[in-house]
């Protein structure tokens, strides 16, 4: 009979109660959709330790929640693992340049401080006896003239920072400045996600792993990017991939912006493009040219100047862009607060005058 009654009243989808909540579930996934539109999704992509994390940290510093204590206390074994493995590696690489040259022989009074090191695990608290050890190795020539020659091997970039100050880090009671957490290094695997909000504006950022490894996991990143900044060590011109020591770090960065500039997937989408660690590179082009690069050896300008270099290079990678889209490039130094707010203005411009233009908002 209910049956007969709710046909014969041609109510055949459900009590009105139960049209109301259907209206209000309908509104509430519009209202998502809509949410979820009004994120401006942007992506780090980049070859391996171009400073992509690095990049990443600095904006959650400036632009996120920032970092607790608690979280900088959390990077503390982190650095003790790079100054660790950053000293281990240069007594390694002093032994093979001392197998054909004499000068790279470590001071005989180090034997016990070299041992200890040598023997030490990255994941070793580090305390006032290790610091002690790093420091008395640091001071070493050898040690030093091993270190000059770190493009011919892979060290931390952030080695030297670290060694300088290394009587701070072994303190029981310390705990990593921002800077210091800026400057760790752990190699990015998978995606990690942040989120945060600058002038009413909400951004959602992934930073992705740049070694080959990793990056068949980027793809799925790919849907409704509002933004790629694509990130670049301008300074790796003369350093070999970590995973390839036979590739040119500058050369891999460059045949991967062809990749990403020309994709299809990014075919509407803004590229930002970050050569990054200028700091690096303005003191490097002092003693070696940008020509030892087999992709910059058509360089003729004069060999230590900064803005005629980084002119150059910045020509070299735009001319890997055949569509049609504009490619907007900065000098960065993602360890520098201010040069990274500064360069994401015109990041925020440029995401802000895209999202106008796709609702037709504008005329450019």
């Amino acid at each position: 009979v209910g049956m007969g009654l709710c046909a014969s009243s041609g109510e055949s989808f459900g009590t009105e109660a139960e049209r109301e909540r259907d209206r209000q579930l309908q509104k509430e996934l519009q209202r998502q959709n809509q949410a979820q539109e009004e994120i401006h999704k942007l992506l780090l992509l980049g070859a391996g330790q171009s400073g992509k994390s690095t990049l990443f940290k600095q904006m959650i510093a400036l632009f996120g929640t920032g970092f607790s204590e608690g979280e900088r206390e959390s990077y503390r074994p982190i650095i003790f693992g790079n100054v660790i493995n950053s000293m281990q590696t240069l007594i390694e690489q002093a032994e093979v340049f001392a197998e054909t040259d004499q000068k790279y022989t470590l001071d005989s009074k180090l034997k016990d401080d070299k041992e200890e090191i040598e023997n030490a695990r990255s994941d070793d608290q580090l305390d006032e006896k290790i610091a002690g050890h790093v420091e008395r190795l640091w001071a070493d020539r050898a040690i030093k003239m091993t270190f000059d020659r770190r493009a011919e091997f892979q060290l931390n970039e952030s080695a030297a920072y670290y060694f300088d100050k290394v009587q701070e880090l072994g303190d029981p009671d310390y705990v990593p400045s921002e800077q210091d957490l800026l400057r760790s290094r752990s190699r990015t695997t998978g995606v990690i996600e942040n989120n945060f909000t600058i002038d009413g504006n909400h951004f959602q950022m992934f930073d992705v792993g740049g070694q080959r490894s990793e990056r068949k996991k980027w793809i799925h990143c790919f849907e409704k990017v509002s933004c790629v900044l694509f990130v670049a060590a301008i300074s790796a011109y003369n350093q070999r991939l970590f995973e390839d020591n036979s590739t040119n770090r500058l050369v891999e960065a460059l045949d991967l912006f062809e990749e990403v500039a020309n994709s299809r997937w990014f075919q509407h989408t803004s590229i930002v493009l970050f050569l990054n660690k200028r700091d690096i590179f303005m003191e490097k082009i002092k003693a070696t040219p940008i020509t030892v690069c087999p992709a910059l050896e058509r360089y003729t300008g004069p060999a230590s100047d900064y803005e005629e270099t980084t002119e150059y290079i910045i020509d070299v990678f735009l001319e890997k862009n055949t569509t049609d889209k504009t490619i907007h490039p900065h000098l960065t130094c993602a360890t520098d607060k201010n040069n990274v707010n500064l360069v994401f203005d015109s990041v925020k411009e440029t995401v802000m005058k895209k999202s106008l233009e796709a609702a037709g908002l504008t005329q450019y």
